[in-house]
């Protein structure tokens, strides 16, 4: 369990204690309609605790992965990463990145988990990662317009509402300087729709804490992309952890 690469805590805390219990549930939202947001779930410290340290050493390998293989990060330096969590891939960018700064927009409670994580990193990282406050969905955000080099949105797209999704990438269409990229990187399935199981799967897991949300397909987030701004033409996709999720590239 010492292993930076242990994925069990992610599978017996996360998925064992929290998301087998809600697909119990499945059934009344589906007919319901009705489901807890991540914001409200979220507002019961022990929950955001467990979920955002569970979450964390799986975060990690994936950014290395992004950064090592799939990725050239340059000479970028200012980072949003929405929806952050632990800051496991500001750890890993900023760690990769001399000069690199990045903004953690968070929920409250899991800013405080991720905090105690950030205190567990090199001094360097510590500081250069910096944690705000912010449900994701507000419509606006506390930071400057054209300030960000890169926006991140990892596991956000398919944890909101559909309604807002568009209003999400506006927001980082705001943020990010000219030339800057938008990330985002999910649980998603091919545009044919036919599959893979594991991605439709996890996509399926999360309308119990997302009943509003939407199933994602590479089609579906650069159509919203396009709404928001970017050029549908310059978007790129990417398969990430294989037969389960993929990363959208966008240009401002």
């Amino acid at each position: 369990s010492s292993s930076r690469h242990f994925y069990g805590d992610y599978l017996k805390f996360q998925i064992g204690r929290q998301f087998y219990q809600r697909m119990g549930a499945l059934p009344e939202v589906m007919t319901t309609g009705k489901a807890p947001s991540y914001a409200s779930w979220f507002s019961d410290p022990e929950v955001a605790q467990t979920y955002t340290q569970a979450q964390h050493n799986g975060s990690v390998a994936t950014a290395k992965y992004l950064v090592k293989k799939k990725l050239q990060l340059g000479g970028i330096e200012s980072m949003l990463d929405v929806g952050g969590g632990s800051g496991a891939f500001s750890y890993v960018f900023v760690g990769a990145t001399p000069g690199l700064k990045s903004t953690v927009l968070e929920l409250p409670e899991v800013c405080r988990t991720g905090e105690k994580i950030k205190a567990q990193q090199t001094q360097d990282v510590q500081d250069r990662v910096n944690f705000v406050e912010l449900d994701a969905t507000s419509p606006t955000w506390p930071v400057d317009d054209e300030a960000f080099d890169v926006v991140l949105m990892s596991y956000i797209s398919g944890s909101v509402p559909e309604a807002i999704i568009v209003e999400l990438y506006s927001n980082a269409m705001k943020a990010l300087k000219p030339g800057g990229r938008l990330l985002v990187h999910d649980f998603m399935v091919n545009d044919s729709l036919d599959g893979p199981a594991l991605g439709a799967l996890w996509g399926l897991q999360h309308v119990t804490v997302n009943a509003d949300g939407l199933g994602l397909c590479p089609k579906e987030i650069i159509t919203r992309m396009g709404k928001a701004g970017f050029d549908e033409s310059k978007c790129s996709t990417m398969e990430m952890i294989h037969g389960m999720t993929k990363l959208i590239v966008a240009h401002k």
